[in-house]
C-alpha cells in the first residue's frame, strides 16, 4: 500500500542555453513533470528571468544561472551556481550552442575555437562535475544535444559540424567510461526553429525535407528527452530525431537546397 505521505525524491535538472529556443522548451517540459529546473543563460538574462517567473506562476520551483561557458572555469563556476540553488542534479542538458557558417575554404581560428569551447569543452567540463557528485543521484543521466546532420556528413557549417562531431564521439566514451553512472545520452535533431536570416517560408520548406514531410517540433525533442530519463536501460544511445531525413544523404545542408535536390519529389 502506497504511503501518501511519502514525498517523492526531489529531481533537479540544469540544462544549458535554456532561456529560450529549444531549452526553453525542455525547460517547460520538465517543470510540467515537478522537475526543479536550473535554467542557464550568458547573453539573455531578461529572457531567462522571463522564463524563471512564467515557471514560477505555474507552481514549478526553478532558478537561473548566467554566466559563460568558453573557459572551464566559467562552466565550473556555472556548475556551482546551479548546485547551490537546486542541491544535486540528476539531469544535465548540455544544450547551449555556438553556432557560425563557414566552409573549409572560409574557416578561421577564432570561429573554430569558439566552437570548440562552447559545444566541446563545455560539456565536458560539466559532465566531468556532474559525475563527481557525492553522492551521485540515482539514474543520473547526462544529455548532449548533438545534429542530425552527423548521421549524414556534408560540408556545410565546417567548424560548427566538427565540434558537435566531437561531441558525438564524447557522448560515447564517457558512457563508456562513467559505466552509467551517470549514463550518457544524445538527442540529434534536425531544424526545429526557424534561425538566423531564415524567412518564415524558408524554414517551413526546410523543415519538412525529410520522409515524414512534417517538421521536427520542439514537442519531439522534449518527448525524446522525457523518455531518455525514463528508460534506464539507455545509455551511449543517440536518439536522432529527424523524421529520418538522414537516411537521405543530403548532399548540403537543408538551408542550401532546392526542390531538385530532395529525393522522392
Amino acid at each position: 500500500m502506497t504511503d501518501l505521505m511519502t514525498t517523492p525524491p526531489r529531481r533537479a535538472a540544469l540544462i544549458t542555453g535554456s532561456a529560450r529556443r529549444l531549452g526553453a522548451a525542455m525547460a517547460r517540459a520538465l517543470s510540467k513533470e515537478g522537475w526543479f529546473v536550473v535554467l542557464h543563460c550568458h547573453h539573455s538574462r531578461g529572457e531567462g528571468e522571463a522564463l524563471v517567473a512564467e515557471l514560477r506562476a505555474a507552481g514549478a520551483d526553478c532558478g537561473l544561472v548566467c554566466g559563460p561557458l568558453t573557459t572551464k572555469a566559467g562552466a565550473e563556476a556555472v556548475f556551482a551556481a546551479a548546485v547551490a540553488l537546486a542541491g544535486p542534479l540528476s539531469l544535465l542538458v548540455n544544450n547551449a550552442s555556438a553556432f557560425l557558417g563557414d566552409d573549409l575554404a572560409t574557416a578561421e581560428e577564432a570561429g573554430l575555437a569558439q566552437h570548440m569551447a562552447v559545444n566541446l569543452a563545455a560539456p565536458l567540463w560539466l559532465m566531468q562535475r556532474f559525475q563527481a557528485q557525492d553522492p551521485l543521484p540515482e539514474g543520473a543521466l547526462v544529455v548532449n544535444m548533438l545534429d542530425n546532420k552527423l548521421m549524414a556528413l556534408n560540408p556545410d557549417f565546417f567548424t560548427y559540424t566538427l565540434s558537435k562531431a566531437a561531441l558525438k564521439a564524447a557522448t560515447e566514451m564517457a558512457a563508456q567510461s562513467f559505466g552509467g553512472h551517470p549514463r550518457v545520452c544524445a538527442i540529434a535533431p534536425s531544424i526545429t526553429l526557424m534561425s538566423g536570416a531564415q524567412t518564415a517560408e524558408d524554414f517551413e520548406r526546410t523543415a519538412r525535407i525529410n520522409p515524414l514531410g512534417r517538421r521536427v517540433a520542439p514537442a519531439d525533442i522534449c518527448e525524446a528527452l522525457l523518455l531518455l530519463w525514463a528508460d534506464r536501460g539507455l545509455n551511449g544511445e543517440i536518439l536522432v530525431i529527424d523524421g529520418g531525413q538522414h537516411h537521405w544523404n543530403l548532399p548540403r545542408d537543408v538551408a542550401f537546397l532546392t526542390e531538385e535536390d530532395i529525393p522522392l519529389g
